[in-house]
């Protein structure tokens, strides 16, 4: 319509201020598939939370931490948000002393709880960068929220076939972890990112060898002579719950016990 208004005109350079106002939208972000190609120079980390609902425990939030190479995850369950302050030097010593290598860089987005008192000295100190997302922009630290995506997918599944009540969510996504962890991935060659890290360190105690076991059913746990009589029951029936991360053992719940 009324082309003839813009013969001998270049319009490919023309640009509509109000246009631009009426139907401006952001560019797309391009996924990528790259990862560092040294164990545990860059951890994404994310702070989930608060839940409605506390965990048995009477935690409200959980951190991820991530390692940018084999995307092995691991999940720490926080009271307050501010005690990712503990975990973050905990987490970079127990790297330090298994792994015998050092944090170069952290990813998170712009919670005011990775720059408090006590951590922003504490990066700076031990040399480790900041790798901040944009405001309003999580497509930057896309890592992690898609595994908190999955992680919390898998969790609420675990709870409805398990039957669990909701303040059983820590112990979900403590398992959720467990399995995740130990699931071939694409983004690894159909590899699981335990898998990868074993290759490499094979020192390291990521399972206890235990046979896995479905959330929420019912387990026979053994009661030791020392604690019964000739004629109580050899076993008391339980709720399977999830794995211990620091003994060859299952966490199981009877509420008589």
């Amino acid at each position: 319509m009324f082309s003839h208004l813009f013969q001998g005109l270049d319009i490919s350079e023309f640009h509509c201020e109000t246009c631009e106002l009426a139907k401006h939208t952001r560019v797309s972000f391009p996924i990528s598939n790259k990862r560092s190609s040294h164990f545990f120079h860059l951890i994404h980390s994310d702070i989930w939370g608060p839940s409605t609902i506390p965990n048995v425990s009477g935690a409200r939030w959980f951190v991820s931490l991530i390692d940018d190479c084999t995307r092995v995850t691991w999940i720490f369950l926080l009271k307050q948000k501010s005690d990712v302050s503990i975990v973050i030097p905990n987490f970079h010593s127990m790297v330090q002393n298994q792994f015998e290598v050092k944090i170069k860089s952290f990813r998170t987005d712009n919670a005011r709880d990775y720059f408090n008192q006590t951590l922003s000295p504490y990066f700076q100190s031990h040399g480790i960068l900041y790798d901040l997302s944009c405001v309003n922009t999580p497509q930057q630290n896309g890592v992690v929220k898609r595994k908190n995506g999955h992680l919390l997918n898998t969790t609420r599944a675990l709870l409805f076939q398990g039957n669990a009540p909701k303040s059983y969510w820590g112990k979900a996504v403590l398992t959720a972890t467990y399995m995740i962890n130990r699931i071939l991935s694409r983004v690894l060659d159909n590899k699981s990112p335990v898998e990868i890290l074993k290759s490499f360190y094979p020192h390291f105690r990521t399972s206890n060898g235990l046979t896995s076991r479905v959330f929420g059913y019912t387990a026979f746990v053994h009661v030791h002579s020392q604690h019964r009589d000739k004629l109580d029951p050899r076993a008391i029936k339980c709720v399977f719950l999830g794995y211990s991360s620091t003994q060859k053992r299952y966490k199981c719940y009877n509420p008589s016990v």
